[in-house]
Formats: structure tokens, C-alpha cells, sequence
């Protein structure tokens, strides 16, 4: 009688178990300091995370739920403790995940060096040569652009024309560009906008100092630098 006792006892141990289950041992999350664009069930904005002890550069995954208790903030790098909890199959949510996620503390919040970009900047330099505008076209307007992290987009003016694009991916010094899109104006002098637009395409390579921006290309040439606007 005791055995069946015990028996029942530890099915329903195991039944409980298998629809609620909290870890013991709180997990590791390390949070990047932007959202990207993500499809789940439609297209959205995902955190990306690290489950490591230590932070390894570019293991970013994709993360479709939420932290419970966890208020992003763009522009830091996040160290989480989180508990793990199995949802009962019967209490999910349409296209919901099967784990709740809690934060139990934030171990460390730090600023990303790299949202040091996301600003605007004004052309110093192109191609090695300080800018100028051309004598023949006072008018021409300075080249511009800024860097929107949060949007993972870039846009500006070429001296002639508005320009916009997206940022596909960027760590510390390593930049990947999308397709650009501008307008079409033809203005008085077109040569320091096709050299502008011309450097644009091949740039993979950033470097912030000295509130000046530059960028390069694989083989380290300097194609663009920039100051900060005020």
C-alpha cells in the first residue's frame, strides 16, 4: 500500500514537474546594446543575447520573448541574471514561447563604445583632402550624415542630393552598409558628390577619435572623415 502510495506520489511529482518548472540556478544573459529588425510571427525588433559566463564578440543571437522586470535601454551592454520558467502547455499563448523569462537582478550595465557613432557628423575630408566647396558653387551644401543606431539606419546629403539606408551590421570597428537610395537633383558642380557617393560604396571599416569620424575600406585606406556637429 505504502508503494502505490509512493508511486502516485512521485507521477504526480513528475506531472507537475513537466508543466511548471523553475530553474534553480539562474542564467546568464548578456544583452546587446541595440534591437534588430526580426521576423517572428510578423516582422518586429528583437534584443540580442548571449547565454555565456563571458561575453564573446559577435555570438549574437536573435531573442523573440521578452525579460519580465527588464526595461531596455539603448546604447548599453547589459549583464542579467534571469530564472527560466516552463510554461504548462495549456496556459501558452498563440505563437507564445514555452518559457517565461524573469529578471532576478542586472549585474552590469555598460556603456557601448560604438553608439559613440550614433550622432552627426559633417565632411572634414574626402579621399585624404580636406573639403571645400567648390568657388563655382558657394551654395553647395556641406555633406552630411547620421548614424542611427536604434534604427540601424544611415542617412544625409551628398552635397546635392538626401540619401538613406540601413546599417545591416556594426560592432567596434567593422561597419556592413545596405543599398542606398537618394534623390536625383543635378546641381552646378556633381564631382565632389560622385566622389562622396563613390567612397560610400566602399567602406567596411570605421574609426571614432578626437570627435572625428572616419571611415575606411578592407585595405585601411581612409576614404571619409567627419567632425561632430555641435
Amino acid at each position: 500500500m505504502k508503494f502505490k502510495a509512493l508511486i502516485v506520489a512521485f507521477i504526480t511529482f513528475l506531472s507537475c514537474s513537466s508543466q511548471k518548472m523553475v530553474t534553480n540556478n539562474p542564467q546568464i544573459f548578456w544583452v546587446n546594446s541595440m534591437k534588430v529588425s526580426c521576423t517572428g510571427v510578423a516582422p518586429m525588433k528583437c534584443l540580442q543575447i548571449q547565454k555565456n559566463e563571458t561575453m564573446e564578440k559577435g555570438k549574437w543571437e536573435y531573442f523573440y520573448s521578452n525579460i519580465n522586470g527588464f526595461n531596455f535601454e539603448p546604447g548599453f551592454i547589459y549583464k542579467l541574471s534571469v530564472i527560466e520558467e516552463k510554461i504548462d502547455p495549456a496556459k501558452i499563448p498563440a505563437d507564445g514561447s514555452s518559457i517565461k523569462y524573469t529578471l532576478k537582478g542586472v549585474l552590469e550595465k555598460n556603456p557601448d563604445p560604438k553608439f559613440r557613432i550614433h550622432d552627426i557628423w559633417a565632411l572634414e575630408a574626402l579621399d585624404g583632402v580636406n573639403f571645400e566647396k567648390p568657388k563655382e558653387n558657394d551654395r553647395m551644401t556641406q555633406p552630411t550624415i547620421e548614424v542611427n543606431l536604434d534604427e540601424m539606419k544611415l542617412m544625409g546629403n551628398d552635397g546635392c542630393n538626401n540619401f538613406f539606408g540601413a546599417i545591416k551590421s556594426i560592432d567596434d570597428d567593422m561597419i556592413s552598409l545596405g543599398p542606398m537610395g537618394s534623390t536625383m537633383k543635378m546641381c552646378v558642380n556633381m564631382e565632389i558628390t560622385a566622389k562622396f557617393n563613390n567612397a560610400f560604396n566602399k567602406i567596411s571599416k570605421y574609426k571614432i577619435e578626437n570627435m572625428k569620424l572616419s571611415f575606411f575600406d578592407d585595405t585601411g585606406n581612409e576614404l571619409l572623415r567627419f567632425k561632430k556637429v555641435d
